[in-house]
């Protein structure tokens, strides 16, 4: 089988006069963890969507694991977990995902045991038995993501898998999606771009329903040739020109108001002396900062690139 498990081809969606997407070009490949980001109206869902094979295109064409995205030959290798997952009241979640099982073609008895194994992997197999309404938000956030995972499915895409969780509990299910990316393929859509940054190897970035960029997340953060500093406050308008001595630097980027942020870049030639230089400078200058990271967030590049 082709190493693109997805490819879209001039895909279009129209709803009446307003064009949620437009001549998309796409190729996703096995086994990569993939982010897919932009601002709302975008088109985000909407690619979800025809992905799924719940819209159809108004144009182009859509090959999933080398079929038409409605294809019945797909049905089972795909899964979505959608932002407001929601699940049925008193009813226990254990039963509730063993129903979700059946209805996939398995008996009752490997339905059951699919339950307990997805379960298992989110860590709540001791909520098998309790009703959707005992558990807080994270747990249900859990829940929701288990059943995504119902199938061994080899593509899964997430919406917001991490909204709302606190930080223990989204560590716990960023695991989840790492363990879970070395055998399928994932796509993650969120607007936490830390997230992205963190579980994606590329990255998607739509607007206005076209295709911005579709690019490695590495070299959008340029880990080897930027410093990212976390200042006391915001600098000065001309900072910029304390770095003009140092042949090394090749631009420096602030911060919006209130962001106490400014990155330092640097040839990739003797970054090890650029950074020691870099920080020297900022020293004589008076430039105080509280953290500094190697490379661009990818936060910062993504907006500047909507702006």
């Amino acid at each position: 089988m082709s190493q693109n498990v997805i490819e879209t081809h001039n895909l279009s969606k129209h709803f009446g006069p307003v064009k949620a997407l437009d001549q998309v070009n796409l190729i996703v490949n096995k086994g990569t963890t993939t982010g897919l980001v932009g601002p709302n109206g975008a088109g985000k869902t909407t690619l979800f969507s025809l992905l799924c094979g719940f819209l159809k295109p108004t144009s182009g064409s859509i090959q999933v694991l080398g079929h038409h995205a409605d294809s019945a030959h797909i049905r089972g290798r795909i899964s979505i977990l959608p932002q407001d997952a929601t699940l049925l009241k008193s009813l226990p979640v254990g039963k509730q995902l063993s129903m979700l099982a059946e209805l996939q073609g398995m008996n009752k008895k490997a339905a059951q045991s699919e339950a307990v194994r997805v379960l298992k992997l989110v860590d709540l197999y001791q909520s098998f038995n309790q009703l959707p309404e005992r558990l807080s938000h994270g747990m249900l956030k859990r829940v929701a993501i288990a059943q995504a995972l119902m199938g061994e499915p080899e593509i899964i895409m997430l919406d917001e898998p991490t909204a709302g969780l606190d930080p223990n509990t989204s560590d716990a299910i960023k695991a989840v999606i790492r363990k879970l990316g070395q055998t399928s393929t994932i796509i993650i859509s969120s607007h936490n771009l830390e997230v992205i940054e963190d579980l994606c190897e590329k990255i998607i970035i739509l607007r206005k329903g076209q295709l911005h960029s579709h690019e490695m997340v590495a070299d959008l953060t340029s880990r080897t040739k930027a410093l990212t500093f976390k200042l006391d406050k915001d600098p000065e308008a001309n900072v910029a020109d304390i770095f003009k001595s140092l042949p090394l630097v090749t631009a420096v980027k602030l911060g919006q108001p209130g962001q106490h942020r400014m990155v330092v870049y640097f040839k990739d030639d003797g970054e090890s002396m650029a950074e020691i230089e870099i920080i020297k400078c900022m020293a004589v200058a008076g430039v105080t900062y509280r953290e500094m990271v190697r490379g661009e967030r990818l936060q910062d590049t993504v907006s500047d690139r909507m702006r």
